[in-house]
């Protein structure tokens, strides 16, 4: 089986500016931030490396203040690493970088605006001049050779999707399945020539539907298989692949988000 590249990268924590703002749907703001921090710069005697995103699901930890005192908890930055506070903690989420620009000093990052949520209310409310902190990638996963890509993702993976879609060679052969609540959040794709994309309408209770999705899947050699959504559904994904593992194919599924912690922020 062929190994998966990475690319790793000291961690960095930045402070950047919102420089753009733009509903790509009603469920979806695209925030694009810049600064001189995203490029490489000299702090508390440190020199740090510019920023860098070269795989298509990469996460930045964005940091946002408590909401209940308006007071921010920030890591300490130390060689290539971070230095995490206890008391009180930081307040973070993470988010994949839609696109990165370095000549002209941009990063995309996409919002989908949830009812609550303490990262999709920074989002709605941004404006151009708002400060903010992140940290990250640690690491890119670079594309891996396959010779079909099945791509599973609710709406918190459409930035990661879209960037696999973008960065899959266009005589790729792949499947996109995109789970959304509603038919408002479509929005234009970029992909291969051949590529199959299918939109489905899903409630994110509905926690067994990453399974029903693969289950008459073939997933033998040859197939990259790569999903993200809410953590009880892929809980419930990983349970289903466990005893598949031995068709061949290869997986990659991670938790995007937890619908009781975004309840409880709102």
């Amino acid at each position: 089986m062929n190994q998966i590249a990475v690319q790793r990268f000291p961690i960095t924590l930045r402070e950047v500016e919102v420089i753009g703002v733009e509903d790509l749907s009603p469920r979806m703001r695209r925030i694009v931030l810049g600064g001189e921090q995203l490029g490489a710069f000299r702090k508390d005697g440190r020199e740090l490396p510019a920023f860098q995103s070269l795989g298509p699901d990469d996460h930045v930890k964005l940091f946002f203040p408590d909401p209940r005192t308006s007071s921010i908890a920030l890591p300490q930055q130390g060689d290539g690493r971070l230095h995490w506070p206890d008391d009180p903690p930081t307040i973070s989420r993470e988010y994949t970088p839609r696109a990165h620009d370095a000549s002209s000093g941009r990063l995309i990052l996409d919002f989908v605006l949830h009812d609550g949520g303490i990262a999709g209310g920074w989002a709605a409310g941004a404006q151009i001049g708002d400060r903010i902190h992140l940290a990250g990638p640690k690491a890119s996963m670079l594309l891996p050779a396959a010779e079909r890509y099945l791509l599973i993702g609710d709406e918190t993976a459409l930035p990661a999707l879209a960037n696999w879609l973008e960065m899959l060679p266009d005589t790729a052969t792949v499947t996109a399945i995109i789970l959304i609540g509603d038919e408002a959040a479509r929005i234009p794709l970029k992909a291969p020539e051949s590529a199959e994309i299918r939109w489905l309408l899903h409630d994110p209770g509905q926690t067994d539907v990453l399974v029903g999705l693969v289950r008459d899947e073939p997933l033998g050699q040859g197939v990259y298989l790569w999903a993200a959504a809410e953590r009880k559904a892929v809980e419930a994904l990983r349970a289903h692949l466990a005893p598949r593992k031995d068709e061949g194919g290869r997986f990659d599924v991670s938790t995007y988000w937890t619908l009781r912690m975004e309840q409880e922020m709102a």
